[in-house]
């Protein structure tokens, strides 16, 4: 992920990181669910997602919502949905939204699990934190260890905010990856990495980062295996090969004398 990238998606979204004593708890990775001291709250599929939009997209025009929720209605009817959606998340769940005239929003007693998600690849992208390489490993578990968000959703601005949470996600792991790199924690460089991969199967530099950390290993047979794997999943899935760098990282182990 780009800094501009990093840096846009600060501006959109500047909640106070979850606390465990809140009463409600948002869940997005892996499915909606909504629990209220730790009961699951029954929400319509409207209501499912005006919560999402909020926590994704922090503080919001109520027209905008509207617009972005209900995309076929013409702006009369798409904020007549709104607010009828908006008096029944009320009671379901009384004290998880603010809403004035014009903007809607979130309230601090809800807490989100993709601010954790959020919160360790920021942290991991952050230049000199000063981890140990132990704790390094650590964060890049538990970040690798988040699911997708909001599986089976094919919204529009689901699949956007998907996209950009996965690249934060698998940027932090292969930063992860190269610093224990550096610190010959190669083991544990091969885990995270490869974790990368699973995260975000197409892209290219978390599977160059696979294939560094083997060669450094003295396993150039496993680097040219998963060399292979990738590139018959690029042909089979694209159409496409892999670029010249991944290409030229394995070329001197396919050159070299059986």
């Amino acid at each position: 992920m780009s800094g501009g990238t990093v840096q846009q998606a600060e501006r959109r979204r500047t909640r106070t990181p979850a606390q465990p004593d809140q009463p409600f708890r948002l869940t997005l990775l892996g499915g909606w669910e909504l629990q209220a001291g730790g009961e699951a709250v029954a929400m319509s599929s409207s209501g499912q997602r005006l919560l999402a939009l909020l926590a994704l997209r922090g503080r919001t025009q109520r027209d905008y919502a509207a617009g972005i929720l209900w995309p076929e209605s013409d702006d009369q009817n798409a904020l007549a949905n709104l607010r009828t959606t908006l008096w029944r998340v009320r009671q379901r769940a009384g004290g998880a939204l603010i809403s004035t005239q014009h903007e809607i929003e979130l309230a601090p007693l809800v807490s989100l699990d993709i601010d954790g998600l959020v919160a360790a690849g920021r942290y991991l992208l952050a230049d000199g934190s000063g981890d140990s390489p132990a704790d390094c490993a650590e964060i890049g578990r538990d970040l690798a260890g988040h699911e997708p968000l909001l599986p089976g959703w094919y919204d529009d601005w689901v699949l956007t905010e998907r996209e950009r949470l996965q690249q934060l996600q698998v940027h932090a792991l292969e930063v992860a990856a190269e610093r224990l790199v550096q610190s010959r924690h190669l083991a544990s460089a091969l885990e995270i990495a490869q974790a990368a991969t699973q995260v975000e199967p197409f892209r290219e530099t978390a599977h160059c980062a696979v294939v560094k950390v083997l060669l450094q290993q003295a396993n150039p047979a496993q680097a040219v295996r998963h060399y292979r794997r990738y590139e018959s999943l690029l042909h089979r899935e694209l159409g496409i090969r892999p670029s010249d760098h991944l290409r030229d990282l394995v070329r001197p182990v396919l050159a070299s004398p059986a």
